[in-house]
């Protein structure tokens, strides 16, 4: 987590002390990265955490176990960004991630986004120079959302693209653009959540050679607590 392991190293200002701490762990049924599977399908342990601070800035880091064709490892990703209300009550954010898979560092990768969040979504344009190690552009732009159905549970929704600005074929990267989306119901028990989702993602036939193939429409299921 490198957004993380900066706070041993720099020194902080004293209004640094003024933070919030949150973030969650969680176990997921299967590891999914903007529709894609590139593992087995098995269940993975996925952890976060989030450092705010008053003035608007915060970073924070995100790690998850996930499978390479057969070697096992981790994704960890490290992010730094400034996010601000607006008299809407809408709030705006910009910022900037780095990706490392600890089994395949050649596709280490860095991205820069920026969205806008509501009351009960939000959205996010994200442009990488480098996308997955390879020398092409790209462009992610997703929408997500919840509805509060019921005190018992809310409806979640997300829907992504993944647009190639540089063109051309790239294993696992499609060629113009692939669509991904997910329709499913979170229950919360108090800081608990457990997820139940419809995942989609388009079939492009853009593959790692050792990625397994996976049908485009799947089941997803995710226990969370949030602290």
């Amino acid at each position: 987590m490198l957004a993380l392991a900066c706070l041993g190293v720099l020194p902080l200002p004293p209004a640094a002390a003024q933070v919030d701490i949150s973030g969650s762990v969680a176990l997921q049924s299967e590891y999914r990265y903007r529709g894609q599977n590139p593992g087995k399908g098995n269940a993975v342990p996925q952890v976060t955490v989030n450092i705010d601070g008053v003035a608007g800035w915060y970073l924070g880091g995100f790690a998850s176990a996930m499978t390479i064709g057969d070697a096992d490892g981790y994704k960890l990703q490290g992010y730094a960004g400034y996010a601000q209300r607006m008299a809407s009550g809408a709030s705006w954010e910009a910022g900037c991630s780095r990706i490392t898979y600890t089994q395949a560092h050649a596709n280490d990768f860095s991205e820069c986004y920026a969205g806008l969040s509501f009351a009960r979504g939000s959205t996010r344009v994200y442009y990488s120079p480098k996308y997955l190690g390879f020398p092409v552009k790209t462009v992610y732009a997703e929408v997500s959302a919840f509805y509060p159905v019921h005190p018992r549970f809310n409806l979640v929704a997300h829907a992504g693209v993944l647009h190639n600005i540089s063109g051309g074929y790239w294993p696992g990267i499609p060629t113009t653009s692939r669509v991904d989306a997910r329709l499913g119901v979170g229950v919360p028990f108090g800081n608990w959540t457990v997820q139940v989702a419809r995942e989609y993602v388009q079939d492009d036939d853009r593959r790692y050679a050792w990625y397994p193939v996976h049908p485009p429409k799947s089941w997803s299921l995710g226990l969370t607590y949030a602290f």
